[in-house]
């Protein structure tokens, strides 16, 4: 598992957002991804990307903090671009910090 990482988990995917440096610890911290058809865009909140041709939205907004042990065995389905992972964390920064 890294960051940017997509996973699969109980049929809905996740992003990894976590500091790679971090991702021992006992809980990893992931954001949502919906189909793009099922959630408005929300400036600079919701990001756009493509997986395995299909369009979905990642909801920087969401942020939550799950258990990694039952993280570390999965595969991932996907990869965020370097863009598209600075456009996450802008996403985040604005959430936490008004930028």
């Amino acid at each position: 598992m890294q960051k940017f990482d997509v996973l699969k988990i109980g049929g809905d995917l996740y992003l990894v957002v976590q500091a790679e440096h971090l991702l021992d610890l006992n809980t990893t911290v992931l954001l949502p991804i919906l189909p793009a058809d099922m959630l408005s865009t929300l400036r600079q909140l919701t990001i756009d990307v493509r997986i395995e041709g299909d369009l979905y939205r990642i909801r920087t907004h969401m942020p939550l903090t799950v258990d990694a042990h039952g993280l570390r065995h999965l595969t991932p389905v996907h990869r965020l671009s370097p863009d598209e992972g600075q456009k996450v964390m802008d996403g985040l920064y604005a959430i936490l910090w008004g930028l």
